[in-house]
């Protein structure tokens, strides 16, 4: 497949970088400064921009089969870029007539009561992507976990469908290889799939 990667260069996105080459895909790296992006192979190509920039953002998503987004909120003062970035990534594809996209976020994407305190803002973004995916029109996934940790792979990973998985962490690594296989289950199309170790 050819992929396009939105947030390649964060802690998620460079294992799914790894792991989409090690598994003979394409891949289109989207990354804010290319400078910071170490990662070289034939089959990879890096474009620099703005996830809310709908000109570089139509610029990646054109040719792909499918786009995984790593994106996340860094800060909560930054809200609402997360949200912003997704929009302008669901409007490309729909332009590009790309359809398959898979979306990580956090377990808050479950339902929809009160999140206060440091994680609010968090919460509220991806509920607004989630609602943006299911007005899309697009084949989407959410793949939502409680906490995502940079520990080694262990190799496999739990998920449920339209539930919380079971358990409280999976590593950043793991979290990759869920979203690569996400893309090819077909039966995960239109539900949020809970995902842990």
């Amino acid at each position: 497949m050819r992929i396009t990667v939105f947030g390649a260069s964060g802690r998620t996105g460079r294992h799914v970088i790894d792991h989409g080459l090690s598994r003979g895909h394409e891949l289109t790296a989207f990354v804010r400064d290319a400078a910071t992006f170490t990662v070289s192979d034939d089959r990879l190509e890096i474009v620099e921009g703005d996830a809310r920039d709908p000109a570089s953002v139509e610029m990646a998503v054109a040719g792909s089969d499918g786009v995984i987004s790593v994106l996340a909120l860094a800060r909560a003062e930054d809200e609402p870029q997360y949200s912003d970035g997704t929009r302008a990534i669901v409007e490309a594809m729909r332009s590009s007539g790309v359809l398959r996209i898979v979306v990580t976020a956090n377990n808050d994407v479950f339902g929809d009561r009160e999140v206060t305190g440091e994680f609010a803002a968090h919460a509220r973004e991806h509920r607004r992507n989630r609602e943006n995916l299911r007005a899309s029109g697009l084949d989407w996934t959410i793949g939502a976990a409680r906490s995502v940790v940079d520990k080694p792979a262990t190799g496999a990973y739990r998920f449920e469908l339209d539930a919380k998985a079971p358990g409280r962490k999976i590593t950043t690594a793991d979290y990759a290889t869920f979203a690569l296989d996400a893309l090819d289950q077909q039966q995960w199309i239109g539900h949020i799939v809970g995902a842990s170790n």
